[in-house]
């Protein structure tokens, strides 16, 4: 089954001072980008909770925030007085060589210049079981999303189908009507003179010929049975769908431009209306 990119999830452990609060948001994007924010681990711990999150969540943009909640009354902080200054004739320079008037906290808050002592006894073991409790309650509102996605791109899968039988029918008809129109007019023009029946055949040949979507027909109907066998896959399908909506669009849009009869047009209409819908639904799974 299928998973959405956008998820919430929330976990703690451990107790005391040792209590670990995370917090884990999700939404939809091309790759996997992860910002941590939060009490500073150092750079093995950290480590450790990013791949622990790549392994679980693969795309997305994830923010993940981890806090320190108990025992924070009696953490000692104090004021990084040199970055401080760092950063305040930083904007003045900026002000000197630029003309652009900044001021501190557009560019850092209170918190960046604030250090906390952490406590000496913290585990590892706490912050990942925390993060791990968070990503499983965002795996569950994923699949959740996931499954009512996957509802709505099948009943618009049913709704193509449909549709492109639709067209091939109306496409089947053409030559036998084209015939039947042009008889008409050419005995209308002719006024009782001869109608040379084999000129006519062939000229209906040539243009139910430049006419005949038969090959674009096919195609479409075998990218909506591959879809439907996507959607159906555990890992994660979100780019071979989008490629796979491109493919469909572009023959619906040459069936389009080879076919003169009004409706087949009329259904094209239809069909590019369902891909968009599916399209902007795809841009957020998995």
């Amino acid at each position: 089954m299928i998973k959405s990119m956008t998820g919430f999830g929330r976990g703690s452990a451990g107790r005391g001072a040792n209590k670990i609060d995370v917090e884990i948001r999700t939404v939809n994007s091309r790759f996997l980008e992860m910002k941590l924010r939060g009490f500073n681990m150092d750079p093995a711990l950290e480590q450790k909770v990013r791949s622990l999150v790549e392994s679980t969540l693969l795309r997305g943009n994830v923010q993940v925030r981890i806090e320190l909640m108990s025992g924070q009354d009696s953490q000692k902080m104090s004021f990084n007085r040199e970055r401080f200054e760092i950063l305040r004739d930083v904007v003045k320079k900026i002000h000197v060589d630029y003309g652009q008037r900044m001021s501190l906290s557009d560019i850092i808050s209170t918190n960046d210049l604030l250090t906390t002592d952490e406590p000496e006894e913290l585990k590892p073991g706490i912050v990942l079981m925390a993060v791990e409790l968070a990503l499983n309650q965002v795996n569950e509102m994923r699949e959740k999303e996931g499954h009512q996605i996957q509802d709505d791109i099948l009943n618009r899968v049913v709704t193509l189908k449909s549709t492109i039988d639709a067209v091939g029918e109306i496409s089947g008809r053409f030559s036998t009507e084209k015939q039947t129109q042009m008889r008409e007019k050419i005995s209308e023009l002719l006024d009782g003179e001869v109608l040379d029946e084999t000129r006519l055949i062939q000229e209906v040949a040539f243009l139910s010929e430049r006419a005949d979507v038969t090959e674009e027909i096919v195609r479409c109907k075998s990218h909506f049975t591959q879809l439907s066998l996507y959607l159906s896959q555990e890992e994660p399908v979100g780019k071979r769908i989008n490629f796979l909506i491109q493919e469909i669009g572009r023959e619906v849009n040459t069936i389009g431009s080879k076919s003169p009869q009004t409706d087949v047009t009329n259904h094209v209409i239809e069909i590019k209306g369902e891909l968009e819908k599916i399209r902007e639904q795809v841009q957020n799974i998995l």
